[in-house]
């Protein structure tokens, strides 16, 4: 497969990377956009020149992989909220605003608030754009909002809360990437909502879905049923319950509950047969594709537009008009042109994590399925499908296996089997909720479609259940960072030059990927030995220190670890490579380094220290009722912290006594865990 065949294998990857760099540096589109003209300039005169050979092949080249390079460097800088004036972030957000916009979906609640996306029109009545999280507190009266209600109400706009301890799944972080710059906590009686009459396609998409679940609900479906559904057919997975989806991930399935290529081509399947008739008209394989084409972008509208149900509905749409014109296309072609037009209308889609494993997993599959189909082809039928769906499975895994690491730190060692039992009848499975979902909303009362499909979901949880509980087939809080991971994509790719192309040259290659990749281990794992740090770490009515020393964790709590602790604890692990963690009772000093003591003042307020010892930090826990100046002037530390542990009333009298004597306090609600390097 030479580039030269296939342009587009060559351009993508440097449009890719033109968006990445884009996001890198921010660059005013004066010389963003001079640098473009300059480059299409020199592209089209060289193109134009090139039948008399001015410029030579290679220099044609080089131009056109700068001037994809420039393109999408240029459309990342178009689409930067930095760079559009009228940009929320661009106003002064120091005071009360009054904010008109429109909801545009529901994020999963929390136990206190309805959480939204707020797409801002105006604020104070001048014309805004921008996204903001928005937060209702809940109200045993309320049941949320629709997508498309109009908002309008007073408040002020407030940075997203940033994760207060370290290695916590940066929240702020992750909506900065969709755009979301900042949030807003109201009460419903404080908005003014009204019904946004003009069509809106989140909104009806929604409409639809509910009436859809409504249906199920009264032909008779269970709770866990429907949700299941939902998840499966309808790309909602917001009310699946935590133990489902756990027993999900944990079995390596959790990619069937993302409605993707694979429920795009069972629906086509369905499509064919219904459109079969129509090919034998003059115009009829035109009207099939064009009904077709359309049945697809619907279900992918209902659906909510999901990365790997868009990547579908567009390859398919490439692939099908290919064939309306006689030109048959490559699936590499297909695939890289839809990631082309996907990027251009929203470059933001880089960071999605479905969007990356979507074409990582259809990546891995059109790569090295054919090559390995080859050298493992069984004559019986039986065997020869088992072995089809074991290297769908593999080489989906495999496309996806270092990014699904990085991410979630964990691998499920029993993914072959979960996919080769569940993938096997998942066709029947998908192809019966859809008949019961066109028959529950057409309201046909068809008992055996209903049961049939009731059984098949129960059957599905009961395996996956099965599945996920078998004891250490579950690998968690595996170490990996970036570095590992690019390494290792470095030597699947030449693994599949080796397949494929059989040269010495990539075989050496091979060799030395593998010892690259096990240099950057050794590497990251010689730099976290050598960070030791001691954390007061922010836990709301408990106190929690940790001290890392080469790859053990000491845990100072005078309480059980469970809920938010116990993740904190955990993600610890994860993050520095924790061999062995134990936990202790808290202790009234610590030695945290010669020089660097640390004093535990609790709630008895009492405290005794040895002759001629220094203390540099006090750490105020559990609300001690003390004279802070007079503990100043008897210790004269270098530093004040409060942790979570403390009435907020305590911690804004300790904060001016601080001020008074000129002391820094650090207060971990405020400014998260207190970190001392040792």
């Amino acid at each position: 497969m030479k580039l030269v065949n296939h342009p587009i294998l060559f351009i993508t990857p440097l449009f890719i990377l033109g968006i990445v760099l884009g996001f890198q540096f921010l660059v005013p589109l004066k010389y963003t956009l001079g640098l473009l003209w300059l480059i299409l300039f020199l592209f089209f005169t060289n193109y134009y020149y090139s039948k008399s050979k001015l410029f030579f092949s290679p220099f044609h080249t080089l131009l056109v992989g700068f001037t994809m390079l420039t393109i999408g460097f240029t459309i990342a800088q178009l689409q930067r909220v930095e760079n559009k004036k009228q940009h929320y972030i661009h106003q002064n957000l120091k005071e009360e605003l009054l904010i008109e916009g429109v909801i545009t979906d529901k994020l999963k609640p929390n136990r206190y608030y309805f959480n939204y996306l707020l797409d801002v029109k105006t604020l104070q009545k001048k014309p805004t754009e921008g996204k903001v999280l928005l937060s209702i507190k809940k109200d045993s009266t309320q049941k949320g909002l629709a997508i498309g209600s109009s908002i309008i109400l007073k408040e002020k706009l407030n940075d997203v809360f940033a994760p207060l301890n370290p290695h916590q799944f940066n929240y702020q972080l992750y909506l900065k990437k969709q755009q979301v710059f900042k949030q807003v906590s109201t009460e419903i009686n404080e908005v003014n909502i009204s019904e946004n009459e003009g069509f809106y396609f989140k909104k009806t998409a929604e409409k639809f879905r509910r009436q859809i679940l409504e249906s199920l609900h009264q032909s008779g479906f269970t709770k866990n049923q429907i949700n299941l559904t939902a998840a499966l057919l309808l790309g909602q997975r917001k009310e699946l319950s935590k133990d489902i989806y756990h027993d999900f991930t944990a079995a390596g399935v959790v990619h069937i509950l993302a409605v993707s290529g694979l429920h795009v081509g069972i629906l086509l399947i369905i499509l064919n047969v219904l459109f079969t008739p129509l090919k034998k008209l003059k115009a009829g394989k035109w009207i099939a594709y064009g009904l077709s084409v359309i049945c697809i972008w619907a279900f992918a509208l209902i659906v909510g537009c999901s990365p790997s149900v868009i990547r579908a509905a567009l390859m398919f749409s490439f692939l099908n008009a290919g064939l309306i014109f006689n030109r048959k296309g490559s699936t590499f072609n297909m695939l890289c042109l839809s990631a082309l037009v996907m990027l251009i209308y929203d470059a933001y889609l880089i960071f999605s994590v479905g969007f990356q494993m979507s074409y990582l997993a259809v990546l891995g599959i059109i790569s090295f399925q054919p090559l390995l189909k080859n050298k493992f082809y069984i004559k019986n039928w039986l065997g020869r499908k088992s072995i089809d769906l074991i290297l769908v499975s593999f080489c989906a895994q495999l496309g996806v296996l270092p990014l699904s690491i990085f991410y979630f730190h964990q691998f499920p060692a029993m993914f072959l089997i979960a996919n080769l039992l569940i993938l096997s009848w998942l066709f029947i499975l998908l192809s019966l909720g859809i008949i019961a979902i066109i028959a529950s909303s057409l309201q046909l009362e068809i008992p055996l479609i209903y049961e049939g499909y009731a059984m098949c979901l129960d059957l599905l949880l009961w395996i996956i259940h099965k599945i996920a509980s078998m004891d250490g087939l579950l690998l968690e809080n595996i170490f990996f960072t970036k570095k590992m991971m690019l390494s290792l994509y470095l030597f699947i790719l030449l693994v599949f030059l080796v397949i494929k192309y059989y040269k010495k040259t990539f075989i050496y290659a091979v060799l030395l990927s593998m010892l690259n990749f096990q240099f950057f281990f050794i590497y990251e794992f010689y730099r976290i030995y050598k960070i030791d740090k001691f954390y007061i770490l922010h836990q709301n009515r408990k106190t929690l220190l940790a001290e890392k020393e080469n790859y053990q964790l000491n845990i100072y709590c005078n309480d059980s670890l469970h809920g938010y602790s116990l993740n904190t604890i955990d993600n610890f692990k994860t993050e520095l490579a924790i061999k062995q963690a134990k936990q202790f009772p808290i202790k009234n000093i610590y030695a945290i380094t010669e020089n660097k003591k640390l004093l535990v003042i609790d709630s008895l307020g009492i405290y005794k220290l040895p002759k001629n010892v220094k203390v540099n930090y006090i750490l105020l826990s559990n609300s001690p009722k003390i004279n802070l100046e007079h503990v100043i002037e008897e210790l004269n530390p270098d530093q004040v912290i409060a942790d979570g542990n403390n009435y907020r009333s305590y911690v804004q009298r300790w904060r001016k006594t601080c001020v008074k004597k000129k002391l820094p306090l650090h207060y971990t609600g405020e400014k998260g865990a207190f970190i001392i390097d040792r």
